[in-house]
């Protein structure tokens, strides 16, 4: 009976240690986290556009308006082009403006005048900040006129000999 017991109890030895390998085996290729990556290389690259703005009177005046007097006007134009490779809207800044008091005085008025008149500013020379303009093409130019005006009433002495300038810097809009 001692040999019955033993060889009862070496079966099932053999059949749990079989069972432990089988569970061993199927946890191993159902839990083996593998993980798969692929690289390929791509020879692709990407760049911003730009516009591009040309103006027909580089470091220029756009309006000749020197010995100007009280109820005279005067006018310029000017054209600016994209020359760039995509359309953006276009930005005109004032700065650099010297003698304030005539500028005070100056009326100031710059017109779209590409196709038809659309007004972009009328006010004081000294109170332009910034104008947003239309959007401009590729290959597109756009034309636009300012206009100086010094009222007749602004006579003031003080205004003799005056002079004042300010510059105008084109860009394209953030």
């Amino acid at each position: 009976m001692d040999r019955v017991k033993l060889v009862i109890r070496s079966r099932r030895w053999l059949l749990l240690a079989a069972l432990a390998l089988l569970a061993l085996a199927l946890s191993t290729a159902m839990f083996s986290g593998a993980g798969f990556s692929s690289k390929s290389a791509n020879n692709a690259s990407l760049g911003a556009g730009s516009i591009q703005l040309s103006s027909s009177k580089p470091n220029q005046a756009i309006v000749a308006a020197s010995e100007m007097e009280p109820g005279e006007s005067r006018q310029g134009t000017i054209n600016i082009s994209n020359e760039g490779n995509v359309a953006g809207t276009v930005t005109l800044k004032a700065a650099e403006l010297t003698g304030p008091a005539l500028a005070a005085v100056i009326d100031l008025k710059i017109e779209d005048t590409t196709s038809g008149t659309t007004q972009i500013y009328s006010g004081k020379l000294a109170s332009f900040s910034s104008a947003s303009l239309s959007s401009l093409v590729l290959g597109a130019t756009r034309t636009y006129r300012f206009t100086l005006s010094w009222p007749s009433a602004s006579n003031a002495a003080s205004l003799q000999g005056a002079s004042s300038s300010l510059v105008f810097q084109w860009s394209r809009s953030s």
